[in-house]
């Protein structure tokens, strides 16, 4: 009993984290294969659509967007790469680089939409993967699934 407390301890914070990091990697690291997949190229082609429609000069930016940013850091990895990009245009921007194109002002406004949206989806999707990693959960789901325990 010991055991499965300290396993389920570990387990659960271990997949928040994954599923933060990386949409979909806590559903992997659970085994659910199919729904980790899923989750990842949904969350993380809607993240990279909307800074393709807005530019990733407007659209992952902290400073101007203050909320729009909170909710798309909820896709940890993506945003970290965005702001990456983010910062080093504007640093050759400002070494007198030429500036980077930028979009007109309502893809920007779609574009900063589709990655808080898809930040916001990852969150529903870190918030199944941490109960789904909880083990009296799992044994309702297999209850549910196999009646009267025949697989």
């Amino acid at each position: 009993m010991a055991n499965q407390r300290l396993t389920s301890a570990v387990r659960m914070p271990v997949t928040g984290l994954l599923a933060w990091l990386v949409p979909g990697l806590g559903h992997l690291y659970l085994g659910d294969r199919g729904r980790g997949i899923v989750c990842l190229i949904t969350i993380t082609a809607t993240f990279w659509t909307g800074v393709a429609l807005g530019g990733v000069r407007a659209t992952v930016d902290p400073h101007n967007r203050k909320l729009w940013f909170i909710a798309q850091v909820c896709t940890a990895g993506n945003t970290l790469t965005g702001y990456a990009l983010h910062r080093s245009i504007a640093a050759g921007e400002s070494e007198g680089r030429k500036p980077a194109a930028t979009a007109h002002w309502a893809s920007v406004d779609v574009g900063v939409h589709y990655t808080g949206v898809a930040g916001l989806l990852n969150l529903l999707v870190i918030f199944d993967a941490f109960a789904r990693a909880e083990p009296s959960s799992a044994k309702r789901r297999e209850e549910r699934e196999h009646p009267g325990g025949v697989p």
